[in-house]
């Protein structure tokens, strides 16, 4: 494999289109309340993802994972009210448009040096491959942040000790009630260690 980070701005349709698929594929069970449908949720998150905070991983022209960045004046995700009534119906589509946009669009850090890396996903195929590891190393190269933060659930052992091993700290661990809904765990607030001076 000859993994490469790329803006995802610079994906053509079908590589945009696979990394949608993939952030559904990883986001499936917290998404679960909104839709079961993963199309439905493509659509919806393809329209709500600013690309400007994206990066994607490419193995070839193969895109096998994305990473987005936050900060502390917003989130890479943005749920259209147009796009949630296309998608969802009238009911369903309001109702996820006044419920759900405020909490994903509510910047998660306070600092205007730190970046905020959400919504991690990897082609299931290739975990285990260094593609998670590449996106979070390679980071820094396009998000123009001192230091970086994430979250990742309780449940999710397999992150939880890649992030270890690769030297990130457990900052806290939060009170999450929806999380706790969709019985993910509570969520653990982690940091990157600060990138090694030459």
């Amino acid at each position: 494999m000859e993994l490469q980070i790329v803006r995802m701005t610079e994906l053509n349709e079908p590589q945009r289109k696979r990394a949608i698929e993939l952030f559904v594929e990883g986001f499936i069970s917290i998404f679960n309340p909104i839709s079961k449908d993963k199309a439905k949720l493509a659509e919806l998150f393809g329209d709500a993802l600013d690309s400007e905070m994206a990066i994607a991983c490419l193995d070839g022209e193969q895109v096998v994972g994305m990473l987005s960045c936050g900060n502390s004046q917003k989130q890479p995700i943005d749920l259209q009210k147009k796009s949630c009534l296309r998608v969802l119906g009238k009911f369903k589509g309001t109702l996820v448009y006044l419920l759900a946009r405020p909490m994903l669009l509510k910047p998660k850090v306070t600092d205007p040096k730190e970046g905020y890396l959400d919504y991690l996903t990897t082609d299931p195929a290739l975990r285990g491959r260094g593609v998670a590891t590449k996106l979070m190393t390679g980071g820094g190269a396009f998000f123009p942040y001192e230091r970086f933060s994430f979250e990742v659930l309780e449940k999710n052992e397999t992150a939880i000790r890649l992030y270890k091993k690769m030297g990130c700290e457990v900052v806290k661990v939060k009170r999450d009630p929806f999380a706790w809904v969709v019985g993910q765990g509570r969520p653990i607030i982690m940091r990157q260690p600060p990138p090694e001076l030459p």
